[in-house]
């Protein structure tokens, strides 16, 4: 029984061990040699001239992290490439194959800087490097290489290629092959959800038949499984005036024409028999109901008009703060909706012919703060206000985009304090990372929800139309702190070419279609979107994933109570022989695909296998596919706090496989016993060593196979393998 429960603890240990990566010893720079005040395992160099205060940084981290090497460049020496920070601990490679390198970087001190990542062995001209730009804000970077011998001595070195600049490094990492993996550890922000609109084409879809309206919302509401919706607030739900004090509402003089089921009158929008619609087909409920105000009635207008621009006529805040909470409160009242966050503005740095105000930052800024005070007092302080709803995300011009906006806007405390979500479209195009991460420096932290997206009036419902939104929320997660993403409707009739007059749009981006035959078109956007409403839900959090050059873009999710982790994979180009990490405590697996193959429809994918004892799994992707893997984790499982202690005692292996000694590496000096298993439990070695970091032990006398290896300190213990082979 004893042998029996001894090989259950080692089968576990094994387990979990085997999901670390290649031995680049204390990889995550955290560990300290108290002796040189340095990090374990790990060099600094400065020769030929070079000169550089080398320390350890302990504040402005990536999540997760206490420790990074810091390293103030003085002096590059003779040759310009004398100083580096390198992995003393050195790990073997095959010949042929493919390795990763994924580090973290950042410096201080100029706009950017170049770091150059090096791999060398012992064999000539085995030497690769590859230049990184760092810039000033955390960022990992990936470098591939493949060695052309095998080799047992290999090392990595990163090498500092400017002067008068500091560089931060942490968190490095060198995987087999190219590989896309997980640390779960390591969060980002938490998703508030995925929705749409329904500010327009309310009234077409309630002019269908009955059955076909039920089916549209069926596909919309039910099995979408969204959780946000945003509409309208009219401009002449107030109009005219109810009177001359914005304090004292008549609320009977109120218009909800638009909001009601009336066909015979030509204004009514049936705004509310639609959202209950939506709301008792909901799967989950929807979190976030947004009413969103293109114009202030014409009255309170500087150009008189509910429509071609104007903004707010001087001194016009308290009554369109009463507008706006005499709609939230009307909806409650007449409909049971509760309206969840307000708009007060759509667009306002674009000029358009219909409902809109072209209201400044400033404008902007006087009207959250007003409406903030008065939501208060109306005990409404529940309902969020997002703000500013431009069109584009960045411009260069200073009058237009979300980012100018808000950084113009923010600069008003009580205007941040007032603001709860930044709100921004995304019709510009392209949008770069770079644009993405300015937003999210300038909304300070808070929640970002794109509240309108579509390549308007696509003709199309092929993959290429559906990758304008896949782009935009993977980068919109991975750069911009994005939270929630939303289309611009979630129905519309599509208008065929044949259809319009010459030089008229055609086309539709909506989520679900229909045509003038009355048949109901599903585009392909509608099943990536399916990748996101169905798989990652309120509350999910962003993980980071560590991927390769040239490989697919990648974001991935875990549930709040760690069961679930969702990775999405998409490339414009076909990516072949990629491997994606199994999670530790895996017990399924799900893999949904969506393609321009006619039945790839976020199709479960059935006929694959997996091996749960493996450490990775083996995939490609076609060009232009979206990939959804879901993992389902047992927590019991993949717990690592019985394990935490271990950390001090744990085992580095060289060279493995072993042929005549093994060198067995530590990052602090302790006492320490050593005791190596064959597999079928039968000890071979036991040894006790006074307090050290390096032991070798002559393996010369064991027969090939698989062995295990158990490290025993005061502070606890760890297994892992190594391989005999002669």
């Amino acid at each position: 029984m004893k042998k029996l429960l001894l090989l259950v603890y080692m089968f576990w240990a094994f387990i979990m061990n085997a999901q670390n990566q290649l031995p680049i010893a204390n990889d995550a720079l955290e560990s300290i040699d108290s002796q040189t005040n340095t990090f374990s395992f790990w060099s600094n160099l400065q020769t030929n001239g070079g000169q550089v205060n080398y320390s350890i940084e302990t504040e402005n981290l990536i999540p997760g992290s206490t420790k990074a090497q810091k390293s103030q460049i003085i002096s590059l020496g003779t040759s310009g490439w004398h100083v580096k920070t390198q992995s003393d601990y050195l790990f073997q490679v095959e010949a042929g194959q493919t390795y990763t390198v994924r580090f973290w970087a950042k410096v201080s001190g100029a706009s950017s800087a170049t770091m150059k990542v090096v791999f060398q062995s012992e064999i000539q001209n085995s030497y690769q490097g590859n230049d990184k730009i760092v810039t000033q804000e955390w960022q990992q970077f990936n470098h591939s290489f493949t060695v052309q011998e095998a080799a047992d001595s290999n090392r990595l070195s990163f090498w500092y290629l400017d002067s008068g600049v500091t560089f931060y490094l942490d968190q490095v990492e060198v995987v087999r092959g190219n590989t896309i993996s997980f640390l779960k550890d390591m969060t980002y922000q938490t998703v508030d959800g995925f929705g749409a609109g329904i500010k327009r084409r309310t009234e077409h879809l309630f002019a269908l038949e009955d059955n076909m309206r039920e089916q549209i919302e069926t596909y919309a509401f039910q099995d979408l499984e969204p959780n946000m919706i945003r509409f309208f607030v009219y401009h002449d739900l107030e109009d005219p005036n109810d009177n001359n004090d914005p304090f004292n509402l008549n609320f009977s003089s109120l218009n909800w024409t638009r909001y009601n089921s009336n066909s015979n009158l030509n204004a009514t929008r049936y705004i509310g028999e639609a959202l209950n619609n939506a709301f008792n087909l909901s799967t989950n409920g929807f979190d976030h109901v947004i009413g969103n105000c293109n114009s202030a009635p014409a009255w309170l207008k500087t150009n008189g008009a509910h429509n071609n621009g104007g903004t707010l006529i001087s001194g016009g805040e308290d009554e369109f703060s009463e507008f706006l909470v005499a709609f939230i409160n009307g909806m409650q009242s007449r409909y049971g909706i509760n309206v969840t966050a307000i708009s007060p503005t759509n667009e306002p740095d674009y000029n358009v012919s219909y409902e809109s105000m072209n209201t400044t930052p400033s404008e902007l800024s006087s009207i959250i703060s007003n409406l903030d005070s008065r939501l208060d007092a109306e005990n409404l302080s529940d309902v969020k206000i997002i703000s500013p709803e431009t069109f584009r995300v960045t411009s260069n011009d200073a009058t237009k985009s979300t980012t100018n906006y808000i950084n113009s806007m923010f600069g008003n405390s009580s205007v941040v304090v007032a603001t709860d979500v930044v709100a921004t479209h995304t019709y510009q195009n392209p949008i770069n990372p770079t644009d993405w991460s300015s937003l999210k420096t300038a909304a300070l932290e808070k929640p970002i929800w794109v509240t309108e997206a579509g390549n308007l009036h696509s003709p199309n419902w092929d993959m290429e139309d559906a990758s304008y939104h896949i782009n935009r929320i993977l980068d919109g997660f991975n750069y911009g702190g994005l939270t929630a993403y939303m289309l611009h409707l979630f129905y519309e009739k599509h208008d065929y070419q044949n259809e319009v007059n010459v030089g008229q749009n055609y086309g539709s981006s909506a989520l679900v279609l229909w045509d003038s035959n009355m048949n109901i078109i599903l585009p392909k956007r509608y099943y990536i979107f399916k990748h996101f409403t169905n798989l990652v839900k309120n509350g999910y959090q962003r993980i980071h994933t560590g991927s390769f050059d040239s490989g697919p873009k990648a974001v991935a999710f875990k549930s709040p109570d760690e069961t679930k982790i969702t990775l999405q994979l998409f490339s414009d180009n076909n990516v072949d022989n990629f491997e994606i990490e199994i999670p530790q405590g895996t017990t399924s697996i799900e893999h949904y695909i969506t393609s321009d193959v006619v039945n790839d429809n976020f199709r479960l994918i059935t006929n694959e296998t997996y091996d749960l004892n493996e450490n990775y799994i083996s995939s490609n992707i076609s060009a232009m596919s979206m990939h959804s893997y879901v993992f389902t984790i047992d927590t019991s499982l993949s717990s690592q706090d019985e394990y935490d202690s271990l950390e001090e005692s744990k085992i580095l292996v060289f060279p493995n496989p072993a042929k005549a000694q093994l060198e067995l590496y530590f990052p602090r000096l302790q006492n320490r016993e050593i005791i190596v298993y064959q597999l079928n439990g039968t000890q071979v070695f036991n040894k006790k060593y006074q307090a050290t970091k390096h032991i070798t032990i002559d393996v010369k006398s064991l027969s090939d196979g698989m062995y295990l290896i158990k490290s025993i300190t005061n502070s606890g213990q760890q297994i892992t393998k190594f391989l005999i082979e002669n």
